[in-house]
């Protein structure tokens, strides 16, 4: 058995939680600390699925990356995962920014699953610089990034046309988990070839090509679901008289044609 209160206690030393950033709401977000299971689900999102899942097999803790509540609630429907998790008497745990940036968290685990060796890091922007083990052109890094991460597919925008039709090796990234598109004036910055993502606007693409820089958008599901395995050898380890599952429906729902 397992409280609430020692999986916080525990995420707060290999992610301190006062590092989270000013826009997020990480922490014990639904429940009690106070409570107790001898299974806890482990899981990216907290959706009504997810909840439901923890409450077939009794799991009375859920830990999320991404908050249960993100915004201010101005209603609580009887389909939403705070509902669910109230009305099933389901804790939940959500360590988001300050798991992303934390030392083998979701940037460098995101890093090491595609091969990229970081060499500097930017927490306030929830980014890293790397290079990659071999030079690669963009379309081959695609392939390589869907292959190692095991993705349906992926969108990915070339450098940009000033370099002409040659394809040109890429070796200095910038990875940014999550939305780091804003991410893309730091890349510019710091002389990246690349920058790997999980979402990506428009007109951030656009900046992007106008300073020669390659696109890879892994969704943003894509980018971070490596953390799940990860944190649940982590929690094993550390409470091993308590069982803790991938939530199988942890998903989200996007397919390709």
């Amino acid at each position: 058995m397992v409280s609430a209160k020692e999986i916080y206690d525990y995420l707060d030393t290999i992610a301190p939680f006062d590092t989270a950033m000013g826009f997020d709401n990480a922490g014990l977000l639904v429940g009690d600390e106070q409570t107790v299971s001898n299974k806890v689900l482990v899981a990216l999102d907290a959706t009504s699925a997810v909840i439901r899942e923890a409450a077939r097999l009794n799991a009375s803790i859920v830990i999320t990356h991404h908050p249960i509540i993100f915004d201010p609630l101005r209603v609580l429907d009887s389909r939403s995962a705070p509902y669910l998790a109230a009305l099933y008497g389901i804790t939940v745990v959500s360590a988001h920014t300050n798991l992303d940036i934390a030392v083998g968290g979701v940037n460098d685990t995101l890093a090491e699953a595609i091969g990229v060796i970081p060499c500097q890091r930017f927490d306030k922007d929830c980014a890293l610089l790397g290079e990659l083990e071999k030079e690669m052109t963009c379309r081959a890094l695609a392939a390589h990034l869907k292959e190692r991460l095991r993705l349906p597919g992926l969108r990915y925008a070339d450098m940009g046309v000033s370099l002409g039709n040659k394809e040109w090796p890429i070796r200095r990234v910038l990875v940014s988990c999550g939305a780091g598109g804003s991410n893309v004036p730091l890349a510019i910055k710091c002389g990246a070839r690349a920058i790997v993502t999980g979402e990506i606007k428009h007109h951030q693409i656009l900046l992007a090509q106008d300073y020669d820089i390659a696109v890879l958008d892994l969704g943003h599901f894509g980018s971070e679901d490596c953390i799940i395995p990860k944190l649940v050898r982590q929690l094993r380890e550390r409470f091993n008289g308590t069982e803790f599952l991938q939530a199988e429906t942890d998903t989200d729902g996007i397919r390709y044609l």
